[in-house]
């Protein structure tokens, strides 16, 4: 039986798209476990590396979008103003002092499009935690 010409080109864009799947789910894979270790190291060197004397990292996950993320509560009222008081640029630096320094190993761990966030948090009258600002950290 000969296959059509129609027939050809429809059985090699399903191999195609098969083959593609199967690398992005790989990827994803090793994505995923990477964002995992990262997380894992984050967790571990914000107990033992505080983002600075006052902060304290509250929490280290990975979000919906594949993400490191941690959170850093920011207990001084002063501080909280005055970050709220800079301009958005001077706010992102402001986060930026609460990642790992560029020689951290968290860095070999997460590929190259992986993402580092920090958020900065607030915590509210009724006692509940409030984004301040957030930005992720530079490589």
């Amino acid at each position: 039986m000969r296959l059509t010409n129609f027939q050809k080109v429809r059985t090699l864009v399903q191999v195609a798209l098969a083959l593609a799947l199967s690398f992005a789910l790989v990827a994803c894979g090793e994505d995923e476990k990477q964002a995992s270790e990262a997380a894992k190291w984050m967790k571990s060197y914000s107990k033992t590396n505080p983002p600075n004397e006052e902060w304290i990292a509250t929490n280290v996950a990975i979000d919906d979008k594949g993400q490191v993320v941690m959170d850093v509560l920011v207990p001084d009222r002063g501080q909280i103003e005055m970050i709220k008081s800079r301009t958005r640029v001077e706010q992102f630096h402001i986060v930026r002092m609460a990642c790992p320094p560029m020689t951290a190993e968290v860095w070999t761990i997460l590929s190259g499009s992986q993402v580092l966030w920090v958020n900065l948090l607030e915590k509210t009258k009724g006692g509940l935690y409030k984004q301040v600002i957030g930005a992720s950290c530079r490589r």
